[in-house]
């Protein structure tokens, strides 16, 4: 009787505050048994403007996710649960708020009360019903749109159930049962640990199944599930920085509980990984027992040479036990089966109780070493590094490229991570690529480079210092630390410059149809490379999706093609998760003229009966999908509605075409030697770029000079013959 008087009473006091009606939150997820058995998850008050109140369930100081967008850098959220159930959790009654609300300003703030609520507290909220990824959301209508009418001394209880309510063995959503919980409190008891998935540098979520082999994603958006690498941007976060130890794979928890989130996939479309399980505090991850703890892993040098030994570090723990063993397995030899690997114990550190060394021995120039870590504790219970899912018959591995001239793009981008990150992730690098995106007016707004000589993993995003000098096609030398941002590997930029070559890159065709390919990551070789969507048989792209949220529309080859045989697309915003061109006309709301930047064209809203030859751009992934950055509105080859024409400045560097066809020097940039060949006899005479002669000598063709003396810098190398001259600018990095 108490929690129906508390119903009615808020109804009331909802139609006097804002005189409207008052929807339940369970009248807004509430989704029919034969809609869900249709796939059919959609809220009846999708897009409605809607007054209700609830019981908080999750603090509003706990979550944890980073805006650039919002004032104060953060977009707070919380659950909530109907008020007619109080504290305790039932199908259909828990709901996500989003405390974020557009000022008269047009800015994106958050009001004062929100991250103040605690579990218990009831509030109203008047918001928009939306749907993210396929979970239900409110998001504030205005300044006044929340506030905390009073509290309730119900506790907050989670409802037990089992991970097969919610999905399947291959992460698929199971609507029938699982929608109900969708915004829930729940708690799922006796499950293991089968992959950890480490991203964005700093960030960590991990996959769990029960006895059955039903898998669910623990997700991090709050702060119980944050590292010590994050810095919390909740204002009234009670940490600055997050506490969370990961688990490996094998980790046995009797209980999980947390927040049930849905992110789509099944026949509900698109490419999510079903419904996930998101903990909010400490206490809701009861571990019974747990493998060894492999950490601060280093490998030195992370790119050797053929005269360098690779020495592997690492610490091993165990908490519920001791450790007892510790190897390395790994091979040279790049066609020798992973079961097949030499194994050797590595040595425990003098003077240390948990750190571990081996060294690799050095290896010929360009060999692919692979090799992984196992260790056992007195419990006979096993982990890996790098971190392999349980029952995986085959351990994962880590793998280097010996490189006597530096490594190169692909080495940075080629792994055998599943979720693509590096293995050369936090590492300082240098390479060298031709540029295919730059921040000169009318392109793109980020600089890319691209390995001209690789058809795939060959492409970079840079971001950091000094990278507005660069033009197309020119070849530029980057030093930087590589990085994961949100599953996208990019360099973060110590210092570059100009080698004085140029190239054109040609693009690699993608079918944007092609969704096994694009489910299954086979586009991930392709992450940064300069692309260009088209038909196979030659046909017309069509705007399959007029808008998929966030800026994101799709093409395909047909015009009604689902999401899943589409392509993403994405123009007109640039902000802190979006980094795509202003110089595309082609969006999917006008509002992007003036928001996450100023368009400098005027925005056209694609619609469903515009088609294209092929679009050209930049592949970029990011939130779980890869999407195309078209550079400017000329990526749009023959589009059937008429754009801006747009230009890009060239390049003041010239293409000597007798020096390109009749001259190579290599490497370059150079260390210790390099090799100057020519198309006949002549003389080579080496400069600074301030004119002082280094270096001078007659060639039948073919010329090596050692440069181990020379000071590091530019240098221009001249050849002169009877047949013709030509220059060619020389990098010596030591």
């Amino acid at each position: 009787m108490k929690r129906q008087l508390l119903s009615l009473v808020c109804t009331v006091l909802s139609l006097t505050a804002f005189g409207q009606s008052y929807v339940s939150i369970s009248d807004i997820n509430y989704v029919s048994a034969p809609d869900l058995a249709a796939c059919d998850d959609t809220s009846a008050y999708l897009g409605q403007t809607i007054i209700t109140r609830g019981v908080v369930v999750t603090p509003g100081n706990v979550s944890e996710v980073s805006s650039g967008s919002v004032t104060g850098g953060a977009r707070p959220f919380i659950f909530i649960q109907d008020t007619a159930v109080g504290g305790q959790s039932t199908p259909f009654a828990g709901i996500e708020v989003m405390g974020v609300y557009s000022s008269s300003t047009g800015a994106l703030q958050v009001p004062a009360t929100f991250t103040q609520a605690l579990p218990g507290d009831i509030v109203e909220v008047k918001g928009v019903v939306g749907e993210y990824n396929g979970s239900n959301q409110l998001s504030l209508a205005d300044a006044n749109s929340f506030s905390i009418v009073t509290v309730t001394t119900d506790p907050i209880v989670s409802d037990t159930i089992t991970v097969g309510d919610l999905n399947d063995a291959q992460f698929v959503n199971n609507l029938n049962t699982g929608e109900g919980y969708e915004g829930a409190f729940v708690t799922l008891t006796n499950v293991t640990v089968t992959s950890v998935i480490p991203f964005s540098g700093n960030r960590v979520s991990f996959n769990i199944a029960d006895a059955n082999g039903n898998s669910l994603n623990v997700s991090d958006r709050f702060l119980a599930q944050k590292m010590t690498s994050w810095s919390t941007v909740n204002t009234n976060s009670p940490q600055t920085q997050g506490s969370f130890a990961p688990p490996v794979p094998g980790t046995f928890y009797t209980s999980i509980s947390g927040v049930v989130r849905h992110d789509a996939n099944g026949c509900t479309g698109d490419n999510g990984r079903g419904y996930e399980i998101n903990p909010f505090a400490a206490s809701h991850y009861d571990i019974g027992y747990a493998p060894p703890y492999i950490a601060n892993f280093e490998r030195d040098p992370a790119v050797p040479t053929s005269n360098q030994d690779a020495e592997v570090t690492c610490s091993i723990t165990d908490f519920d036990g001791s450790v007892d063993s510790v190897a390395i397995a790994w091979s040279a030899i790049d066609t020798q089966q992973v079961q097949n690997f030499t194994v050797v114990p590595m040595t425990l550190i003098t003077g240390t109780t948990d750190e571990y060394i081996f060294e690799i021995p050095k290896q010929n120039d360009g060999t692919l070493v692979r090799y992984y870590l196992y260790s056992e504790d007195n419990d006979g219970n096993a982990s890996y590094y790098p971190s392999t899912p349980i029952n995986q018959a085959v351990p994962n591995v880590d793998f280097y490229t010996v490189r006597d001239n530096g490594l190169t793009i692909p080495d940075i981008q080629f792994t055998f991570n599943s979720n693509g990150a590096s293995t050369l992730n936090a590492q300082t690098v240098t390479v060298t690529g031709i540029v295919t995106a730059s921040t000169k007016i009318g392109d793109l707004g980020y600089l890319y480079l691209q390995d001209e000589t690789a058809t795939a993993w060959a492409g970079i995003w840079c971001v950091g210092i000094g990278l507005n000098s660069y033009y197309r096609d020119e070849e530029v030398t980057i030093t930087g630390t590589v990085e994961e941002y949100y599953g996208m590997t990019r360099l973060n930029v110590i210092s570059s410059n100009k080698t004085g070559n140029k190239s054109i890159i040609t693009p690699t065709i993608i079918d944007p149809s092609d969704s096994a390919s694009y489910a299954n990551f086979g586009w991930e070789p392709f992450e940064s490379m300069f692309v260009r969507f088209e038909d196979p048989q030659a046909g017309k792209l069509y705007v399959s999706q007029t808008n998929l949220g966030f800026g994101d529309y799709a093409v395909s080859n047909s015009a009604n093609a689902p999401v899943y045989n589409s392509a993403r697309v994405l123009a007109g915003r640039q902000a802190t998760t979006a980094y795509s061109s202003l110089n595309v006309q082609l969006v999917t709301d006008t509002s992007y003229a003036n928001l996450d930047g100023e368009m400098n064209y005027t925005p056209i809203v694609v619609n469903d009966t515009m088609s294209f030859d092929a679009i050209e751009g930049v592949l970029y992934y990011g939130f779980s999908n890869f999407r195309l950055l078209p550079r400017n509105n000329m990526d749009f080859i023959n589009p059937s509605v008429t754009l801006d024409s747009i230009s890009v400045a060239s390049s003041p560097i010239g293409l000597d075409e007798w020096a390109s066809s009749n001259l190579k020097v290599y490497p370059n940039p150079a260390q210790n030697w390099v090799q100057l060949e020519s198309a006949g006899e002549g003389i080579w005479t080496i400069s600074t770029i301030l004119g002082e002669t280094v270096a001078q000598s007659s060639t039948a063709g073919s010329l090596r000079l050692e440069t181990a003396d020379w000071s590091v810098g530019t240098y221009v190398a001249r050849f002169s013959s009877a047949k013709g001259a030509g220059t060619v600018v020389l990098m010596i990095q030591h």
